[in-house]
């Protein structure tokens, strides 16, 4: 993506959600060629601060 078109995404954006003032700044990311990092670390997260299910309250 060209400067041109990042600026003019970011105003997109930011008329889109209207409730956001931020400066969103839209970027090319390259994709990963291996996801098992990426999946240890959510999968760590889950573990660290999901509630098992036995232990949840029933609204």
């Amino acid at each position: 993506m060209k400067d041109k078109e990042i600026k003019q995404k970011a105003i997109e954006a930011d008329n889109l959600n209207f409730h956001d003032r931020t400066d969103d700044v839209i970027r090319n990311v390259p994709a990963t060629k291996g996801v098992n990092e990426a999946v240890e670390a959510i999968t760590s997260h889950i573990d660290k601060y999901d509630v098992p299910d036995e232990l949840e309250e029933n609204s």
